[in-house]
């Protein structure tokens, strides 16, 4: 740890017991995770400026803040104002863990040009750098930062007595030098915004400040805004812009303040992911989104469950809420609930009347509580009603098609009395599902993705030729990889067997099952389909 990292948390603490000496209500299990969140930010703002110095360079302009990260920042340069086009595509993506192991295969040339086919997206379920490549990336950094003094200490021994061992390790050393920095691996956030950028290179990207996650044992998901500069540019939010602090950026964007002092309640513990908001301008059109990926989990510990429904709905047990609510879900309502909330909190006390959830909820349309959480953001309503999971079955047990498709989780809230520019002629608004199962994208993964027959589950011998030169290709990748070790940039060969066997079982092989019928697309794409609406600007 730092000397300037424990100078910070030293004054987080102090702040801490002022607070309590003020009054303010604040529990041990807030303290703790504000402490948390603080810890988090600093080892967040680390990373980015890491990624700045060592990768980035001078791609694009890069911003480290600690109430967001920017990337591409000065995106704006592009904005055409009520040039161009006359309505913008609005839309929420849970983008389903890009970067973990678990998503190797991610395919993010279609990803992006999905994407493209909107104006600004509010991205779930980001990660930053993880297992294998986070610990990679430490050892690049610490190899970039330690190795100029062992040089120097080498060439003062070579001076003094020149030896070929010497010269011999300081001719690797100065090599693997160069080399170093270009081996950074990007998070897969920063991999989609460049192929992003490719297609059109005022995308830009507001990211979350840090990672969360419901235990710390899960895996710390990010949330951020990907929005076309050409259409889009940022706005002052007059939320973040009140409670800016030291480090903090133009006040886009931020977490929202969580206290007593604003709610009115704390409400941190409430949530195991914040919400993350943001403002934006594309014409005549103004508005803040605020977006969040809904726990799905109750909490396991004692307590946990009168924890998040007393600040949320005034109870102590699910039961007190009546239908709709149930051991699995009290936790989500519990998050949407305090999530209208500072929706109707924010539009009371700013000029911004235009404020907008985006997000996956992990709540079913359907769900009889909805009515009693919108009552906290009155006119509010709550839009999708569509499937917008991906299932992997062909068939169900009782012999129905899935068609790929499950759960309605994510969803759309907004007053339209008030983002009346949203609506078409009809007076409606008219969400959308990006369902990738059918039209143009499905033809371009079916391309050059699909190895069976089309309705067949069996091989298709004309995509065998397919599979092996994806396979070949990603084994080329795979072998070219390399690493630090001991020291030394070498060929990081751990695990290509493996992968390689994987990445065939799952995206091929797995085709030609019917409980795994669909999921090749999860594989490639992602497990959700965007949502999306359109505005005029």
């Amino acid at each position: 740890m730092t000397q300037h990292f424990k100078a910070l948390i030293s004054l987080f603490i102090l702040h801490s017991t002022c607070t309590i000496a003020l009054g303010f209500v604040e529990t041990e299990k807030s303290r703790q995770l504000g402490l948390e969140d603080f810890r988090r930010t600093e080892e967040y703002y680390q990373e980015c400026l890491s990624i700045k110095s060592l990768v980035i360079l001078g791609a694009y302009k890069a911003d480290c803040y600690t109430n967001y990260h920017h990337f591409n920042s000065d995106a704006s340069r592009y904005y055409e104002g009520k040039g161009g086009k006359s309505w913008i595509e609005m839309s929420a993506f849970n983008l389903w863990h890009p970067g973990a192991k678990s998503t190797t295969y991610k395919d993010y040339e279609l990803v992006a040009k999905m994407m493209n086919s909107y104006d600004l997206v509010a991205a779930l379920e980001l990660l930053p750098s993880v297992g294998r490549d986070y610990e990679h990336n430490q050892r690049v950094r610490k190899f970039v930062d330690e190795t100029p003094a062992v040089i120097a200490e080498l060439e003062e021994r070579y001076s003094q007595s020149p030896r070929e061992n010497i010269a011999e390790r300081l001719e690797r050393l100065r090599s693997d030098l160069k080399v170093a920095p270009t081996l950074y691996r990007l998070p897969d956030y920063l991999v989609l915004l460049n192929e992003l950028r490719k297609l059109d290179p005022s995308w830009a990207l507001i990211l979350a400040p840090s990672g969360e996650a419901a235990d710390e044992g899960f895996v710390q998901e990010i949330v951020g805004f990907f929005y076309r500069g050409r259409s889009v540019r940022p706005k002052v939010n007059e939320h973040c812009e009140r409670f800016k602090k030291k480090r903090h950026g133009i006040s886009f964007a931020c977490y929202p303040k969580l206290t007593n002092s604003w709610l009115g309640k704390s409400a941190r513990e409430v949530f195991s992911r914040r919400p993350f908001l943001g403002s934006f301008e594309s014409g005549d059109f103004d508005f803040t989104l605020i977006t969040s990926h809904i726990v799905f989990r109750a909490p396991a510990d004692e307590g946990g469950m009168e924890r998040v429904l007393m600040p949320s709905f005034g109870v102590k047990d699910y039961l007190e809420l009546g239908p709709g609510a149930n051991s699995r879900n009290y936790a989500r309502l519990a998050e949407m609930k305090i999530i209208t909330e500072i929706m109707e909190r924010l539009r009371a006390e700013s000029n911004e009347k235009d404020v907008i959830f985006l997000g996956d909820t992990n709540l079913e349309y359907n769900n009889e509580q909805w009515s009693k959480i919108l009552e906290s953001f009155p006119g509010g309503e709550l839009f999708v009603d569509g499937p917008t999971t991906l299932t992997m079955p062909l068939q169900l047990s009782d012999g129905s098609f899935t068609n790929g498709v499950a759960s309605d989780y994510d969803h759309i809230i907004m007053d339209t009395t008030e983002t009346n520019e949203c609506l078409k002629s009809n007076g409606q608004l008219s969400p959308r599902i990006g369902n990738f199962l059918q039209g143009n994208l499905k033809k371009l993964i079916h391309k050059r993705y699909l190895y069976r027959k089309p309705g067949v589950l069996e091989a298709d011998p004309l995509a065998e030729q397919k599979r092996a030169n994806l396979l070949s290709k990603f084994r080329e990748k795979l072998e070219k990889r390399l690493t630090i070790k001991r020291n030394k940039v070498v060929v990081d060969d751990l695990e290509i067997e493996d992968t390689m066997r994987e990445f065939d079982e799952r995206v091929f092989l797995s085709q030609l099952t019917s409980d795994n019928y669909y999921r090749f697309y999860k594989e490639v794409i992602s497990d959700h389909f965007p949502i999306y609406f359109s505005c005029k600007r």
